[in-house]
């Protein structure tokens, strides 16, 4: 297994206990206001790590189309595909929201990665994508008459930060023409995310990328969060406790985080990073299991079993 996949299971697995640790934070903090912030502080860990790495250099040296096209994969994937996932969870709800965007950021990086970046084909990347996509959603989405986890589902990035504010089930209507096109959107753009990075990050080095990557994502979240929702912006800093909460998990998993993902993009391609980085539920199972009481099913260890091989046809096919 190479370091580029190595970095993209690390990812996932600083998002999985980000997300455990925030569980309850999520249902009293807007969505848009926590993914900010988070990345916000995870920024400056970023640009610290910058500062230390010696890779200020590559910034100097990179195109500016290059840097251009770094922000702008920010902006694309945290701006607006963020934003647009987290509206659809509260219009069409998750248990059509999840999948469906998740299959179709993994589909269309795949096929992104191959085609239009020129990356290596294998046949364990769609097979491996699909176990993996199979038993996430087994993770993720209850059976029928069942609650939901009460583990929040981070999909891949870029919206690792993204925690549903629904605890249980809810009675959607079927999705109408603009619930759907929302939900093709998110996908795209979270593609596109990814692909743009790739392409436009192959001149520079990791923490040189997430050091523009990052504060472009924070800056279009905060940016919408004071257009939109300046009374909840303001929440986190009157409550110390939620406060901290959020500083440590944007510094630790946001910072990190990010930097380990776009590591992986420009080491192992979109394609695998994607995939890879995808199995975060499956990382957080454990860690619900000891820390938030939740049941070990047949339906959860099937999931698991699914992943896991995934995983292996992947790395090693």
């Amino acid at each position: 297994m190479g370091s580029g996949q190595l970095a993209a299971l690390a990812a996932a697995m600083i998002w999985a206990c980000t997300s455990v640790a925030l569980t309850s934070l999520s249902t009293r903090v807007s969505p848009v206001v926590l993914s900010g912030l988070r990345l916000a502080f995870g920024s400056v860990v970023v640009l610290v790590m910058l500062a230390v790495s010696g890779q200020a250099s590559s910034l100097a040296d990179a195109s500016g189309a290059s840097i251009a096209g770094v922000i702008l994969s920010g902006f694309i994937g945290y701006g607006f595909g963020d934003t647009i996932y987290i509206v659809a969870l509260k219009r069409v709800g998750m248990q059509r929201t999840f999948p469906i965007t998740m299959a179709l950021f993994i589909t269309l990086t795949v096929i992104g990665g191959v085609v239009v970046l020129g990356e290596d084909f294998t046949w364990g990347l769609p097979a491996g994508a699909l176990l993996i996509g199979a038993g996430v959603y087994l993770l993720v989405i209850p059976g029928k008459g069942k609650r939901l986890t009460a583990t929040p589902p981070v999909p891949a990035e870029p919206a690792m930060a993204t925690m549903a504010e629904i605890r249980a089930p809810a009675a959607f209507p079927p999705p109408d023409a603009l619930g759907y096109g929302m939900l093709l959107a998110v996908g795209v753009l979270w593609a596109a995310a990814s692909l743009w990075l790739a392409d436009s990050g192959k001149g520079l080095e990791a923490i040189a990328a997430g050091a523009i990557r990052t504060p472009a994502g924070a800056t279009a979240l905060i940016g919408f969060a004071m257009a939109t929702q300046r009374h909840n912006l303001v929440a986190p800093f009157l409550n110390r406790n939620h406060l901290w909460a959020i500083l440590g998990a944007g510094m630790i998993g946001t910072g990190f985080g990010s930097l380990l993902y776009v590591y992986s993009v420009l080491e192992a391609g979109a394609a695998q990073a994607a995939v890879l980085s995808a199995t975060s539920p499956l990382m957080a199972l454990p860690l619900s299991i000891v820390f938030l009481g939740e049941k070990l099913t047949r339906r959860i260890g099937a999931g698991t079993v699914i992943c896991v091989l995934g995983i292996v046809v992947v790395v090693s096919l």
